[in-house]
C-alpha cells in the first residue's frame, strides 16, 4: 500500500491538535488516490476532534460500509451522533457495538449517558454498573477524548459523580478492592 506524503503530514498534524491542517491533509491525500479505506477513520476523528460532528458523521459511516461489524466505528459514529444530539441514532450505535463486542466498557458509559439525557436513569444505572464489570474505561480520559460538546461534558461530570451516583457505591467498591 501506498502511503501519501499529505496522509502523514495529516497524522502528524492530527496529534499536534492542529485538527483542521489535518483535515485539509487526508482530504489532499483521498484526492492524490490513497485508498479510502485508509483515510475515513482518521479524517472522520480529525472532523471530531475540531467539532464538526456532521462530517465526522459521515467520515464514520463511510468507513463503516466497509466494516460493517466493526464495533469501534460504532462508537465512534455513536459519541459524533450524541455529540450532534442526535440520541436515538446514538443509542443505537453505541447498542449495535456492544452487541458485537459486549466488553466494550466504553459504550456502556456513553450508551448510559444517552439512557440519562432521555431520562431512563434505571437503564443508565445498569449501564454503567456493566461498564465497571466491563473494566477499562478511565472517567477522565473518557469526558475528555469524548464529550465535545458543553451539555455532554456536564453530563458526563454528573454520570461519574460517585458520590451521588445511583452506582456509586459498586464503583467505590471496585475502586476500593485490592488488587493482585
Amino acid at each position: 500500500m501506498k502511503i501519501d506524503q499529505s496522509f502523514l503530514q495529516g497524522q502528524r498534524a492530527f496529534l499536534r491538535g492542529e485538527y483542521v491542517r489535518s483535515i485539509i491533509s487526508f482530504g489532499n491525500a483521498l484526492e492524490a488516490g490513497m485508498d479510502a479505506a485508509k483515510v475515513h477513520v482518521p479524517l472522520g476523528l480529525a472532523y471530531f476532534k475540531n467539532s464538526d460532528f456532521p462530517a465526522a458523521i459521515g467520515e464514520f459511516s463511510l468507513a463503516l460500509e466497509l466494516e460493517p461489524a466493526n464495533d469501534h466505528l460504532l462508537f465512534l459514529r455513536g459519541m459524533a451522533l450524541f455529540n450532534d444530539n442526535q440520541l436515538e441514532s446514538a443509542l443505537d450505535d453505541f447498542s449495535q457495538a456492544l452487541w458485537f463486542n459486549p466488553l466494550r466498557g466504553g459504550a456502556f458509559v456513553a450508551r448510559s449517558l444517552v439512557f440519562r439525557s432521555l431520562g431512563r436513569n434505571e437503564d443508565a444505572a445498569r449501564d454503567m454498573q456493566s461498564a465497571l464489570a466491563a473494566g477499562g474505561v478511565e472517567a477522565e480520559l473518557f469526558i475528555r477524548e469524548y464529550c465535545l460538546t458543553p451539555h455532554l461534558y456536564t453530563l458526563a461530570l454528573t454520570l461519574f459523580d460517585v458520590e451521588r451516583a445511583p452506582w456509586g457505591r459498586a464503583m467505590r467498591e471496585a475502586i476500593s478492592a485490592p488488587t493482585h
